[in-house]
């Protein structure tokens, strides 16, 4: 078992399946049921880790609250150290009502919560200091979290930890990439995850491989891009300009729902840094993780590590 520290957004999903766009205009829609469950990219992260043997750390913001202390419960019974979250201040516990389509993709509806109280003091690096990976969910899901990133993430490599950084363009920062300045922190980022995208808007380029070269000239040590369905691509440099480029494909499946797949896929890689795997049977591990989540509501529908090796069975050449 390794330890990780999982640092970012946690949040309340209430998730309504079944819908399709255009219920959103009857004054009335009545369902034949909806749940409630953890959410947001780093407790998804998590409570998948938990899952397949290892043991996160959860470090987030939430609120003295209903939904809090809701969350803190429901992060202990899936496998999670909560003891490390730090409690908001001014902002009631994020809550995000996930409205799944027909075809397994959705829409969010957010309050103005927790997440905004995400930065530097989210750390707790006494907690941090016999981990193997640290953990970010997301850059730009949140303005604080992402601000903070440049001094967490190299304190984070100060303690020796390899440093992973999924990407989630959030609502501030939509339309205005000037502002985004990934050069901060990507040069303390090991692994960075957007998918393309992320990639295009980060790095203003349209052709995969150019994306993944800006962001390697930016720092970032290896680019797990990523393209939903088709699988993924792993860049690094493998001397002067030249790109070593890993191609992983997806594994075909019934998508029920496909809320927090780049969560589980994030934590199936940092399960496999955990254990020594090399780059590419990470990206492996993490795309039978993301392939046993989408066949389920929710984000944190996958079953145990049986599931996902069954999945890798059929991976293998």
């Amino acid at each position: 078992m390794g330890k990780a520290i999982c640092f970012g957004i946690t949040c309340l999903d209430i998730l309504v399946p079944g819908l399709d766009p255009s219920e959103f205009y009857k004054e009335t829609i009545r369902l034949n049921d909806f749940s409630y469950s953890t959410g947001g990219d780093a407790i998804n992260e998590a409570v998948t880790l938990a899952k397949l043997g290892h043991e996160p750390v959860l470090m987030t913001a939430l609120a003295d609250d209903a939904m809090g202390r809701l969350l803190t419960d429901l992060g202990r019974a899936r496998g999670v150290n909560m003891d490390h979250v730090k409690k908001a201040r001014t902002h009631q516990t994020a809550v995000s009502i996930v409205c799944v389509h027909r075809d397994g993709e959705r829409n969010f509806i957010v309050n103005d919560g927790s997440d905004n109280e995400i930065g530097e003091e989210t750390a707790d690096w006494d907690a941090a200091k016999d981990a193997g990976v640290f953990c970010v969910g997301s850059a730009y899901g949140a303005k604080g979290l992402t601000e903070s990133l440049p001094a967490v993430l190299k304190r984070a490599k100060e303690l020796g930890l390899t440093t992973c950084v999924d990407i989630m363009i959030g609502s501030e920062y939509v339309g205005k990439e000037s502002e985004a300045d990934p050069a901060a922190f990507l040069k303390y980022a090991d692994y960075i995850f957007p998918n393309q995208n992320e990639a295009r808007w980060m790095t203003s380029e349209t052709d995969p491989d150019a994306m993944a070269e800006k962001l390697l000239a930016m720092g970032a040590g290896c680019v797990v891009l990523k393209d939903g369905e088709n699988g993924c691509c792993l860049y690094r440099r493998a001397g002067g300009a030249i790109l070593r480029k890993t191609f992983v494909p997806a594994v075909r499946c019934e998508v029920v729902d496909t809320t927090g797949a780049g969560d589980n896929f994030l934590a199936g890689f940092t399960a496999g840094l955990l254990e020594g795997k090399s780059d590419e049977d990470c990206a492996k591990l993490a795309t039978a993780t993301a392939s046993a989540s989408v066949r389920y509501l929710g984000a944190a529908g996958l079953k145990d590590r049986a599931e996902v090796e069954e999945i890798l069975k059929g991976m293998r050449p």
